[in-house]
């Protein structure tokens, strides 16, 4: 659960300024803003790597996220572990294996999501602009791609996160790679392949899992 949690946030650190340019920052920000907020339906096929130095343990995983405006969101990863998180309409609805589905109501405290998928939901709703703040960003950029590296404000307040480095096409905006870097060199990589935005989506992903 930790891993899909994480995602959230590096996607809003995606979304939040990593894709500007230096020539034209203010212009691509809003484009990017606008191009979000347009996003009614998107998906993608996701890789993930689990890395954690304390205990050691490495793991691979393949998986699928959905999303549909203005508020359910879907991550599915399939091998080498079913897992489940999904977001509908404020509600949190988690599983793992055969375990029962676990629910949070999600809330903001302090300016912070109570839960780190928010980070990811906000990645699509108002042009990924809700939790912009905590971070600051620090952008530089190589042909048709920009590596944003974003750092929390307030370290205490974002533990254990540490720093979140994002790979983005451009024009297209597209993410097409994170790493989330955590205490102790532990990190949480994640690639992005066939992304689809406004396309139909197969409703049965946002079906709420049964006991």
């Amino acid at each position: 659960m930790v891993s899909i949690r994480s995602l959230g946030a590096a996607l809003l650190i995606a979304g939040s300024g990593a894709v500007v340019r230096a020539a034209d920052t203010n212009a691509d920000t809003q484009a990017f803003i606008a191009h979000q907020a347009a996003t009614q339906t998107f998906e993608a096929d996701l890789r993930q790597t689990f890395h954690w130095t304390i205990p050691p343990h490495h793991v691979e995983s393949i998986g699928h996220i959905s999303y549909r405006a203005p508020g359910w969101l879907a991550i599915v990863l399939t091998n080498p572990v079913p897992e489940l998180v999904l977001v509908r309409d404020g509600v949190l609805y988690s599983r793992r294996g055969n375990k029962p589905p676990a629910k949070y109501k999600l809330d903001v405290r302090n300016g912070k999501p109570t839960q780190n998928v928010q980070f990811l939901l906000g990645f699509f709703q108002n042009g990924c602009t809700n939790f912009a703040g905590l971070f600051n960003v620090h952008t530089t950029y190589r042909g048709d791609s920009h590596l944003g590296t974003l750092l929390p404000k307030h370290a205490a307040q974002m533990f254990p996160l540490r720093s979140v480095d994002n790979v983005i096409e451009w024009p297209s905006m597209d993410v097409r790679s994170m790493r989330i870097g955590l205490i102790f060199g532990s990190y949480i990589s994640y690639d992005f392949s066939n992304p689809r935005r406004n396309q139909p989506l197969d409703a049965r992903v946002f079906e709420v899992p049964q006991p």
